[in-house]
């Protein structure tokens, strides 16, 4: 297992090194659990206050903590804590990328498909024709590259992942087991006007229904994905219909997300686990939507929009909003409707024990 020193963890995540720089360590856990080999995580005051349940001979810690009254013989003091865990989680993580490199025997690939220099190919994948794989990349057991795929340098696709045809995916792409990057939308029409389509013009009346087959609008667009984007374990992202769904730079999705095709989402935007984004619609920059967040069809979600949980997004949301509830309106509204919510059941008590007999005038 590999070792960090003080010093060294230190510079790689730009935090102040203090004590016995040279002190080494094999691993972090939290402060009440961490042996005299491992590094305390104490960013909190409530954890550092958990330092003297174990054992621990350094710590990271927030600037301004007074790491020698808490008995360390060492600690990395950091201005910005989490950013400093997502730089040493990223360092010590020994999972990934681990065990062979090489193509792995039982791979079976295209002779038409190019792979990069210093690629991994695991087990059992099945690369497809005219499939271009960039340099340095890691293509876990299982997984299926279908024709025409581009997918950029350092990519990390970990096991099971199928990504579909003609998909085009930029550099430093991650991808968790069970993804699917790439399958057909979810696009269907009826002969004649279906009780959805009159509903959703009445708002509610479906008229006459008639039943009627569906029949499906196949998607002869793809996926466009830029660098950086990271997609959890069986989350899936739909091709387009006859234009692509475009995933910007640097957006990060939780497991179990459902892009619809044609989405747009613009870079650096976040989405949570169980989020559903219908077709069409259009996700702005640095938008992050909590989890469960439903995102109805052909609606646009401004740059720099916040969802909380369970959000149901009906109409358009400007930029910037901070947005809750069901239907979505200001979280500072939705959250005054409930705290009168709370209140209702005594206002109905105080009303009825108010109300007086109406004179009898006979």
């Amino acid at each position: 297992m590999k070792r960090f020193t003080i010093k060294e963890l230190a510079s790689a995540i730009g935090g102040t090194p203090v004590g016995d720089a040279s002190l080494s360590f094999s691993g972090a856990a939290e402060p009440q659990t961490a042996t005299n080999d491992q590094l305390a995580v104490a960013t909190h005051p409530k954890y550092v206050a958990r330092l003297a349940e174990g054992s621990a001979q350094a710590a990271l810690l927030s600037e301004g903590v007074d790491w020698a009254d808490l008995g360390l013989k060492a600690a990395i003091l950091i201005k910005r804590p989490k950013l400093g865990m997502g730089h040493m989680s990223r360092l010590m993580d020994q999972r990934w990328r681990q065990g062979q490199t090489g193509i792995h025997s039982t791979a079976q690939i295209d002779p038409s498909a190019q792979v990069g220099s210093g690629a991994t190919i695991g087990a059992f994948c099945v690369i497809g024709s005219d499939v271009v794989i960039g340099e340095n990349a890691w293509i876990g057991p299982h997984t299926i590259i279908e024709h025409g795929t581009r997918i950029g340098a350092h990519a990390t696709l970990l096991a099971r992942v199928t990504i579909g045809k003609d998909v085009r995916i930029g550099d430093r792409f991650v991808a968790h087991s069970g993804a699917v990057i790439g399958a057909d939308g979810f696009s269907f029409v009826t002969p004649e006007p279906s009780g959805v389509e009159k509903a959703r013009q009445s708002l509610g009346d479906q008229g006459d229904v008639t039943a009627q087959s569906w029949m499906r609008v196949h998607s002869l667009g793809s996926v466009t994905i830029g660098d950086d984007v990271e997609v959890g374990a069986n989350t899936c992202i739909d091709r387009g219909t006859i234009r692509d769904t475009v995933i910007g730079n640097g957006c990060k999705f939780d497991n179990l997300a459902q892009i619809g095709h044609n989405v747009v989402i613009g870079d650096d935007s976040l989405i949570c686990a169980q989020v559903g984004i219908a077709g069409s619609s259009h996700i702005g920059r640095n938008v992050v939507l909590g989890g469960q967040t439903g995102i109805s069809d052909n609606t646009r979600v401004g740059d720099n929009v916040i969802t909380g949980g369970a959000t149901k997004v009906l109409a358009n949301v400007p930029a910037g909003r901070v947005m809750l509830g069901y239907p979505a309106i200001k979280m500072d509204q939705q959250l005054e409707i409930h705290r009168l919510l709370r209140r209702l059941p005594r206002i109905v008590k105080d009303l009825t024990a108010s109300k007086k007999p109406i004179p009898n005038d006979d």
